[in-house]
């Protein structure tokens, strides 16, 4: 009867949903209005405010983590960071951090935020995978924008109040390097390859071009009025600076840092990030509430967004998001549980919600389970490949629940070996092995096939079960 049970799931699975295929990264800009108290998201598509989420008091920095799936804000007026999840854009978590936070970056590996508190001339270090400040570092008077190098070695830091820079060694949360640049420094950005760190400086009016391997400052560049977002191109070969006072962007040229043009955009511009591709500028605008929209092949402005309050967004607002996740309503529950590929997985070729209750086999069944089974089946490169998948929930798991699969070849199995949740409780990460460990076949075909789902505690012999 398991084995039928098993075949009939299978194949209702794949039938249900075959070939839905894998999507591509989708790009959004998440913007910060610090007299609201949101994020606006838009969709860089077609540059449209797609939802607004609350965050906290007066939420300023910007940034994103480099594999989508996180945005972490800084707010000034309550001194927290938020953190927004991508996927289905929602508050996961507040972590305190210092007084009056303001820049904030991410590291390459997506497991460290950097965060500079302007009132305590220090910069907070939160650990991502529990969302904890893990160090507190002191640097210059007065700290604003930061960024971390491409390599994960360093992180800059502008010091407004002392016209410097400092530069922070990852591994040991150091400050082994202090860099006298322009007037008023505040924004800074970092170039692709690492070899050069871009500071505006407010004061003067200026961008200093630091030589990143000597820390040297090689140039000063004359840019408009109170320089303050800065973003280098994705090649390198230009960097954009929002100037706040005279409503412009001027465009440097890198191979000989000159301006080669400057851009009319909203009034005050402050933030300023660039799309993946290279292709498209955002520029947040707080006089007047919009961000422009600059094509950079012929530096035009092609469209105006009316966004929240006050959009500062200074830091990397912009995000390649997964929008190859995969929903499902669930039978139990009325939610849906989304599903995203991720390491080893070549296509997700289906997935359906199944309710436990029609599984005649209640040895080890889970008494709860309050989405039910999500069957999926998915395809690796080659026969017995490993592979992971990340499984979104609709409301945060329960502390004493765990991932629970179901097999005709071994009955109901707790799989907390190879399942990971991540801080919030939010979503699980699975490890799976083509003909191993949460294959249900248990057959090296380059299919995995696993049904299973979030419960809690078990009911033995012919108890009943449940997914409500």
């Amino acid at each position: 009867m398991k084995k039928i049970l098993f075949i009939i799931y299978s194949v209702f699975s794949f039938l249900l949903l075959a070939l839905l295929g894998r999507g591509h990264a989708a790009t959004y800009a998440y913007l910060s209005n610090s007299y609201d108290n949101t994020v606006s998201v838009i969709h860089t598509s077609d540059n449209t405010v797609t939802t607004t989420v609350d965050v906290g008091e007066w939420p300023y920095g910007v940034a994103v983590s480099p594999d989508g799936e996180y945005i972490y804000v800084t707010n000034g007026g309550d001194n927290t960071v938020s953190v927004i999840r991508t996927s289905d854009n929602t508050f996961t978590a507040s972590i305190p951090v210092g007084n009056s936070p303001g820049g904030i970056a991410v590291s390459p590996d997506c497991a460290h935020v950097y965060v500079s508190n302007n009132d305590d001339d220090t910069v907070s270090v939160i650990q991502t995978s529990s969302n904890k400040v893990i160090a507190t570092i002191k640097v210059g008077m007065w700290p604003e924008g930061l960024t971390v190098h491409p390599g994960g070695e360093y992180v800059y830091v502008v010091n407004t109040g002392d016209d410097s820079l400092s530069v922070i060694q990852t591994w040991d949360n150091t400050v082994v390097e202090v860099i006298n640049v322009g007037e008023w420094p505040y924004g800074v950005a970092v170039s692709p390859g690492g070899s050069h760190i871009y500071v505006s400086n407010t004061g003067d009016n200026t961008v200093s071009v630091i030589r990143a391997h000597d820390n040297t400052v090689m140039a000063t560049i004359k840019v408009g009025t109170r320089p303050i977002g800065i973003v280098v191109t994705p090649d390198g070969q230009y960097v954009y600076v929002a100037t706040s006072r005279d409503n412009k962007v001027s465009v440097i040229r890198t191979s000989d840092n000159t301006v080669v043009e400057t851009i009319e955009v909203g009034e005050w511009p402050w933030g300023i990030a660039m799309t993946p591709s290279g292709e498209y500028v955002y520029v947040s605008s707080i006089a007047d509430d919009t961000v422009s929209v600059i094509r950079t092949v012929d530096n035009f402005v092609t469209t105006t967004i009316a966004v929240g309050a006050d959009p500062y967004s200074l830091g990397n607002f912009i995000a390649n998001t997964p929008d190859d996740i995969k929903w499902v309503d669930t039978v139990a529950g009325d939610q849906q549980i989304g599903i995203r590929g991720k390491t080893g997985v070549t296509s997700i070729d289906s997935i359906e919600s199944v309710d436990p209750h029609t599984v005649s086999d209640t040895t080890n069944r889970p008494s709860s389970m309050p989405w039910g089974l999500i069957s999926f089946r998915l395809t690796v490169a080659s026969p017995g490949d490993a592979a992971e998948v990340t499984i979104y929930f609709p409301d945060a798991a329960a502390s004493n629940a765990s991932w629970h699969k179901y097999d005709s070849i071994n009955g109901w199995q707790d799989y907390a070996n190879h399942a990971t949740f991540s801080p919030d409780r939010r979503s699980v990460t699975l490890e799976l092995q083509d003909g191993g460990y949460g294959d249900a076949d248990g057959t090296a075909n380059g299919i995995i096939i696993d049904p299973s789902g979030l419960g809690s505690s078990s009911t033995s012999g012919s108890g009943s079960g449940g997914g409500g």
